[in-house]
């Protein structure tokens, strides 16, 4: 390993240094619980607030939630599940996923052990440009009439 790729190095992963990574990219960011870290960005049509949590269990997690909320209509949020597994096959890092409140999520997850910095800035990347450019498409499959 050259000392630049040493440099690029973020390990170890912890509450600091994603604060560190996150100010350093132009990222405005708070704590919000223990390793969990909230920062924002604007869209063409939207602003996301988005997370970043370093897992217990050696994962990075960035993530939007609530990037929509799931229709009350059965057949309107069938609609709209079924673009997201369609979107989770050519997205490339990210995937759309339903949480406990049935809100769509839209994360990014890296393993840590190996973790550089432009991973970390390539990760933001990926949540910020799926979130801007699914955004439209999803939110009027949501809001859709059946």
């Amino acid at each position: 390993m050259t000392a630049e790729e040493e440099n690029q190095r973020v390990a170890p992963l912890d509450g600091d240094a994603v604060r560190v990574l996150l100010e350093a990219g132009g990222w405005p960011c708070e704590l919000i619980a223990d390793q969990t870290w909230r920062s924002y960005f604007r869209g063409r049509h939207a602003g996301f607030p988005f997370f970043v949590r370093v897992d217990p269990e050696g994962f990075i997690v960035f993530a939007i939630l609530a990037y929509l909320r799931s229709p009350e209509n059965e057949s309107v949020a069938a609609a709209l599940y079924r673009r997201l597994l369609e979107l989770n096959h050519v997205l490339l890092m990210a995937k759309f996923s339903i949480d406990d409140d049935l809100d769509v999520v839209l994360s990014v997850e890296h393993p840590i052990a190996e973790l550089d910095r432009s991973e970390f800035d390539d990760a933001i990347d990926v949540l910020s440009y799926y979130a801007d450019q699914h955004y439209d498409e999803l939110r009027a499959l949501a809001a859709a009439a059946s």
